[in-house]
């Protein structure tokens, strides 16, 4: 190569990053991606919205349903289903890369051992009774009579019973998996920074070399063809539900995707300063592609369970379109987000922080609260309204009053804030991301 040739390749690939770290390079002053928390926030809360709907979907997809049911509830959940957990396995894959590279092996074992497993296993036991309790509630006012309906008689007849035999991962399952993905992606960047230097710095130098330098145009289609190909081992559109303790490897190995570009683009996080360019285009291109994912999954579903002659191209074409709306969307919202949070807002960090309380302890409120409220005669459309909202209240006045500024906040948010966050002059840019 003559110094023409290396100069025209210099101008064509971008710099690299100074390094410690054979697949996550360290630079000085990283901070806070205040955008990518949102993104991270959005999707927990976005839980709140896909459990309380499933009350009010027609026909009846849910332990527990309501009287009065909207067909634009099970457009709302299937919508939210097709991305929701792409993305927030993307931003966890990042953020988990973003602590290995800051606290090393053991730090990052213990971090998430504190704010995953704990929680996990804690959580569990708290919220399935809870969750049992709601349900029995839900069947048991179902029933009372009218002129003798209150919460004591309720309370007096439901069943207090939970077969912890019968349970499965209820919604905390996301907990278990990134479990198995920490251990995997932490362990294999601990092995390859040890034994394998040469291999690391290939495998950074080609990802880079697809995400930011001259095959950066083939990044999308590969990730779309290989997620594709993987959703091809579904029995249902879509991504399946994981309902069991005993690990669907199916599944796993298609989250493992969205996890695994998440931790090897923190290695190439210049990307996300990138993504900003043609954010809004992407985004709009995004939602464009969510409609017809959520037409062709109901055309899909309907073909499967006819058994029609066309059922199974149709499953490959659904495959391949849920799995192009998730990329475009995940890019799309990255973007705009780190476009529209470059900076601390106080209010937007309290939502944050609040975010992961409200997703773990929502469920037995998504069915407890429209139970209550089964005989007020509204449209389904608005009670469904109403009661994600009345759920987030909640669960945001729990968290403040109970949660925030105690040791259970800590162990939730990575550190104690005082319960009021909102006075002039705080600044929260050296808490911790995860």
């Amino acid at each position: 190569m003559n110094a023409n040739d290396r100069g025209i390749a210099a101008a064509s690939s971008p710099p690299p990053l100074p390094s410690d770290h054979p697949l996550h390079p360290r630079s000085p002053g990283t901070g806070r991606y205040h955008g990518l928390d949102v993104v991270r926030a959005m999707m927990m809360l976005l839980g709140v919205v896909i459990h309380t709907a499933l009350v009010y979907c027609e026909p009846q997809i849910w332990i527990y349903e309501d009287p009065d049911r909207t067909a634009s509830a099970g457009l709302l959940v299937l919508a939210i289903h097709i991305f929701r957990m792409p993305a927030f396995f993307v931003m966890a894959g990042f953020f988990g890369a973003m602590l290995f590279d800051r606290r090393g092996p053991g730090g990052f074992a213990s971090h998430r051992y504190d704010r995953i497993v704990l929680p996990l296993v804690i959580g569990w036991f708290v919220i399935f009774p809870l969750l049992a309790w709601s349900i029995s509630f839900a069947f048991t006012w179902q029933y009372l009579p009218a002129e003798s309906r209150t919460i004591g008689l309720a309370y007096e007849k439901m069943s207090l019973n939970a077969d912890f035999a019968e349970a499965g991962p209820l919604h905390l399952w996301f907990l278990y998996y990134l479990v198995y993905f920490y251990l995997a992606f932490a362990t294999a960047t601990f092995l390859l920074r040890r034994f394998s230097g040469p291999v690391a710095g290939w495998l950074r130098a080609g990802f880079r070399c697809v995400a930011l330098g001259p095959l950066r145009w083939i990044r999308l289609p590969i990730l779309i063809v290989a997620t594709s190909l993987l959703m091809l081992t579904m029995t249902e559109p879509g991504i399946d539900s994981t309902e069991s303790f005993w690990p669907l490897w199916h599944v796993i190995f298609v989250y493992s995707i969205y996890f695994g570009v998440g931790w090897m683009a923190f290695g190439s996080r210049e990307i996300v300063d990138r993504l900003k360019d043609w954010a809004w285009i992407r985004l709009g291109i995004g939602i464009l592609l969510l409609v017809a994912a959520v037409i062709m999954g109901i055309k899909t579903s309907l073909a499967m369970d006819a058994e029609s002659e066309n059922a199974e191209v149709m499953f490959v074409v659904n495959q391949a379109i849920q799995a192009t709306t998730c990329w475009v969307l995940i890019l799309g919202l990255t973007g705009i987000t780190e476009r529209l949070f470059q900076r601390e807002n106080p209010v937007v960090r309290y939502f944050v922080d609040a975010s992961y309380w409200i997703y773990l302890m929502h469920l037995p409120l998504c069915i407890f609260f429209p139970a209550l409220f089964r005989f007020w005669d509204a449209p389904g459309v608005v009670k469904m309204t109403a009661m994600i909202v009345l759920t987030t209240a909640v669960l945001l006045v729990i968290y403040h009053l109970a949660v925030r500024g105690t040791g259970l906040g800590v162990l939730l948010n990575g550190r104690r804030y005082p319960v009021w966050p909102f006075s002039r002059g705080r600044n929260l840019a050296s808490a911790p991301t995860e």
